[in-house]
């Protein structure tokens, strides 16, 4: 009797039965492995399909939900994303409905991604309706209330994980075998006594009590229908059904794998960085339900500028157009000029900023530069140092902050003190560092720079260990001194290392928030404006004065600038590095 091989697929066969998630290989009676090419059953078929009709219901339902006001309105931003959503979702369950029917390739992808994402946006609804989110914190309430048997319910638990580990070694061991009973004795007990102390009776009343309202069973069967849908579609014969080639297969898998951390950045960063962009376009007030479209008109007011000459020095708004206010007086080419600006305070964030920029940077990135050469020496106690030195980059900005205004501060301070002790001040006549327009500025570049040195120091000591030594011991040998090494080999071998502290550095500047924010106290952006930042300004527009649409609008003005400068940054780099190069 002779023997017949089973057939081996061809290339294109496998392409269409992928062995992964999509056509694993099944085993037949008589031992031999071969591709399972069953595709999905008539009924399963009809079912994905009545899910997507059904899928189309429930997304104009809760679109129409969503676009409800008076007393059921939602806040404005989930309103808004629960509209966009399931306004896509009607449309591409349409399509996965048609596809599915048709059996066309593209509808096994699109079935995927509607069923998949309308599981997780519904899952996370009918979680909120059931009050998980505010049950977490009742948890908390509950543990810290019963944190005694939580304690001892810990304590059981290790028993048992001590006593596996010794009868994992000697199995006959009588008293670890003891220890184990012992050990889930003690934490079945103890957590009994857990859930009498904790008392979870309220947060289980309001879920039988959610479990009650027709919302609250809609969400949930949406919930598991979208589930099961997604789970049939990703099965191996779904993929033999609709064909799907390896490369699509692994396309979704690697999708699949990368969605939590895809779905974190759309929600949570993508959407509200558009929004805001859509929400710059309007006068949005969180006061007023009425918003305006007004075009450009956010972007006019904040960057718009007047300049007119005037026949008397310090002349005011009278020979500025309406609406502006002065935002500084100058003297050019002998003539008296006034420059206004419809939102001064604005201008005189940008100027503040530019001021800090200029100071700060630099006073963060050379003494990093030159600390970083000395702790990369082979000098005694230098790992040590290291170390103290990254202490104020993982400190906290607050608490940082509290400390430096204490010692900026005009009575109590230690600067004051330090100052008047070596005599470069007159005892009792105290500094107000904080207070007066001339040093405020210049004590948040103190802070800033303070924290930001030490890591800067740590970015530059990792650039120093792909420098090759033999360039260091070449030039020991042709008789360098220290500040030529230095100059002619360490600070051209950095070159990268620098561009990436100066781009860092310089976005966090602009940035800078936290630092005025406290130490300016009790009026933010004080004295007289001096210490004003953009991201101060917007954060006053939003939340002090309830103009959304400008702050979002001011936002995209300092993305812009920042995005502008580090281009800048970019093109210099790229320049100076192809001069070197030719």
């Amino acid at each position: 009797m002779s023997e017949t091989s089973a057939p081996t697929p061809d290339a294109s066969s496998a392409d269409h039965h992928p062995t992964g998630l999509g056509g694993a290989l099944a085993e037949s009676p008589t031992g031999q492995r071969h591709i399972d090419d069953r595709g999905l059953t008539g009924f399963a078929v009809r079912m994905v399909v009545v899910w997507h009709l059904v899928g189309v219901l429930a997304s104009a339902a809760v679109f129409m939900l969503a676009r409800r006001g008076g007393a059921d309105e939602l806040p404005w931003m989930p309103r808004y994303a629960l509209q966009g959503f399931f306004g896509a979702a009607f449309v591409a369950n349409m399509a996965a409905a048609y596809g599915v029917s048709a059996r066309t390739r593209w509808a096994r992808p699109v079935s995927l991604a509607v069923s998949y994402l309308t599981a997780v946006i519904a899952g996370a609804i009918t979680l909120h309706l059931f009050n998980v989110y505010r049950s977490i914190g009742y948890l908390g309430e509950g543990l810290y209330k019963a944190f005694l048997p939580f304690l001892v319910v810990c304590v059981g638990l290790i028993w048992v994980l001590v006593a596996k580990q010794l009868l994992a070694k000697e199995p006959t061991n009588r008293l670890a075998e003891l220890l184990r009973r012992a050990g889930w004795v003690v934490a079945g007990v103890a957590g009994v006594w857990f859930v009498i102390a904790a008392d979870p009776m309220g947060a289980i009343e309001y879920a039988i009590d959610a479990i009650s309202r027709p919302i609250t069973i809609g969400a949930l069967a949406l919930t598991i229908a979208a589930a099961l849908a997604t789970r049939m579609m990703w099965s191996r014969r779904a993929a033999n059904h609709f064909h799907t080639s390896r490369t699509v297969e692994e396309a979704l898998s690697g999708l699949a794998f990368l969605s939590p951390n895809l779905l974190g950045f759309l929600i949570f960063f993508a959407f509200p960085l558009l929004f805001s962009l859509y929400v710059s376009f309007f006068d949005w007030e969180t006061t007023n339900t009425g918003r305006e479209f007004i075009g450009l008109g956010n972007y006019t007011r904040a960057l718009s500028l007047d300049f007119a000459s005037a026949s008397a020095p310090n002349a005011g708004t009278e020979v500025l157009s309406d609406g502006y206010q002065v935002l500084m007086n100058a003297d050019w080419f002998g003539q008296h000029w006034v420059v206004g600006a419809r939102d001064v305070e604005f201008w005189l964030s940008m100027r503040n900023i530019f001021v800090f920029l200029v100071l700060a940077v630099p006073l963060s990135v050379l003494p990093a530069l030159v600390l970083s050469s000395v702790l990369a020496s082979k000098l005694p106690g230098m790992k040590i140092f290291r170390a103290i030195y990254f202490i104020p980059s993982v400190a906290g900005v607050i608490g940082v902050s509290i400390v430096w205004g204490q010692m900026f501060d005009a009575t109590i301070g230690w600067i004051n003190y330090l100052l008047d002790l070596v005599g470069l001040s007159e005892p009792g006549a105290g500094h107000g560092w904080l207070t007066q327009r001339s040093t405020a500025l210049l004590s948040m570049v103190v802070v800033f720079a303070w924290m930001s040195f030490g890591f800067n120091t740590v970015l530059y000591l990792a650039g120093h260990q792909a420098i090759p030594k033999e360039l260091y011991e070449a030039a020991e040998i042709d008789g360098a001194s220290t500040w030529q090494i230095f100059r002619r080999i360490t600070v051209p071998q950095l070159r990268n290392t620098t561009f990436y502290v100066l781009i860092t550095t310089s976005i966090l500047a602009l940035q800078l928030f936290e630092i005025v924010w406290i130490l300016s106290r009790p009026v933010p952006g004080g004295p007289n404006y001096a210490t004003q930042t953009p991201v101060l300004t917007l954060y006053q527009e939003a939340f002090a004065n309830n103009r959304q649409g400008y702050a979002s609008a001011l936002a995209w003005v300092l993305f812009l600038v920042i995005f502008g400068f580090t281009a800048a940054q970019f093109r210099m780099q790229r320049d100076e590095t192809s001069g070197g190069v030719s």
